[in-house]
């Protein structure tokens, strides 16, 4: 599932939850919290599994809608041919000589540390 989906839906629960609740403080004429527990109380006792069923069946719905659209779009667009460049041929790298001037390391783990540890004694000076 993809984060915009996510999203999408979780917007869509506070939607639908602020629908209900604004539909509960106009039935109940204010905003006393208490009067509109009581009133969300007797809803749920009164609708009781019904109002889960008919969640399911609601978002459902929506997914299936969701679904269909999904794949009405993937068969109208066409994907544009995917472009792949020739291959170049390179020549081959020519041989470099060493040169003599330059002294060779060995790479060795104690010539590694010898260094790190004279770069050490510069830095703390």
């Amino acid at each position: 599932m993809r984060w915009h989906t996510l999203w999408s839906f979780i917007l869509l629960l506070l939607f639908s939850s602020a629908t209900y609740l604004t539909y509960l403080v106009s039935r109940a004429g204010g905003l006393d919290p208490m009067m509109i527990n009581n009133l969300m109380q007797n809803d749920l006792a009164t609708l009781g599994p019904a109002a889960f069923l008919l969640d399911i069946v609601v978002f459902g719905l929506i997914i299936r809608w969701v679904i269909v659209s999904r794949q009405k779009k993937s068969k109208n667009v066409e994907k544009p041919a995917v472009f792949v460049p020739p291959m170049i041929q390179l020549p081959a790298p020519e041989a470099i000589p060493p040169f003599p001037e330059l002294p060779t390391y060995q790479s060795d783990s104690t010539t590694i540390w010898n260094e790190m540890a004279m770069l050490n004694e510069y830095e703390n000076l």
